[in-house]
């Protein structure tokens, strides 16, 4: 927030199923500590009837405070790290295109050895950013290692930078006035999502339509063979 005000707004955003934003939860606070992101993610789980055993992902800039109480409240949860937050880390040290297509191309690999293949090419590159890497567990912002429990690959946190963007205009006012300035965003945004849904035709929204296309082009390449009963 901005004078007059001051504090924090802390955000959560989904992918909504035309892989376009859709906002969950917005609330100021204080500031970015362990307790307000406690207090936070407790309100968006009993939003979104989350338990201590379900299998949602997050993905953050590692705010400070947010991944303790993520781990705290939902132990099940997985985390995914801002491949971003992370390059912007590494800049500090190894900056320049070179360093970054390295980087790129670690996350980026579908397999386990193509992973370790690609980390190889980084350490003969630079052992020192290799180690850097090394430290952050490939769970965490590799493809490859991602369990697959959430139906997306994203490696960015777009979705919150697109909406805080958004945002700017309202943190100089004052915390009522700001709340308010959110409120009426959001519902715009949702009511012109729901207009271009009342648009659509067919069962799936058009950036769905569009990747099954794309897929059903794809799969008259491939040959059928009979598996017995009714598997191919």
């Amino acid at each position: 927030m901005k004078e007059p005000a001051s504090g924090q707004v802390l955000t959560a955003v989904g992918i909504d199923s035309s892989n376009g934003i859709y906002p969950l939860a917005y609330a100021i606070v204080e500031s970015e500590t362990y307790n307000s992101w406690c207090w936070f993610l407790n309100c968006v789980g009993k939003d979104l009837g989350l338990t201590k055993r379900s299998n949602i992902t997050f993905m953050s800039d590692r705010q400070k405070g947010i991944i303790a109480a993520e781990e705290n409240l939902y132990p099940n949860a997985e985390h995914r790290f801002c491949l971003r937050h992370i390059q912007q880390n590494m800049k500090t040290q190894w900056n320049g295109k070179a360093y970054k297509d390295h980087l790129w191309r670690c996350p980026t690999a579908t397999t386990v050895p193509q992973f370790e293949h690609c980390m190889q090419e980084r350490k003969n590159f630079n052992e020192g950013c290799w180690k850097y890497l090394v430290k952050v567990q490939p769970k965490h912002w590799a493809r490859s290692h991602f369990s697959g429990k959430a139906k997306t690959y994203v490696l960015l946190n777009n979705m919150c930078e697109v909406l805080n963007r958004w945002l700017v205009d309202g943190r100089d006012k004052p915390i009522i006035t700001a709340l308010e300035f959110i409120r009426e965003y959001l519902m715009k945004r949702i009511v012109n999502v729901h207009s271009k849904i009342a648009k659509s035709e067919g069962p799936l929204t058009p950036a769905a339509t569009k990747v099954f296309e794309g897929i059903k082009k794809e799969a008259t390449k491939y040959t059928v063979l009979f598996n017995g009963s009714s598997k191919y």
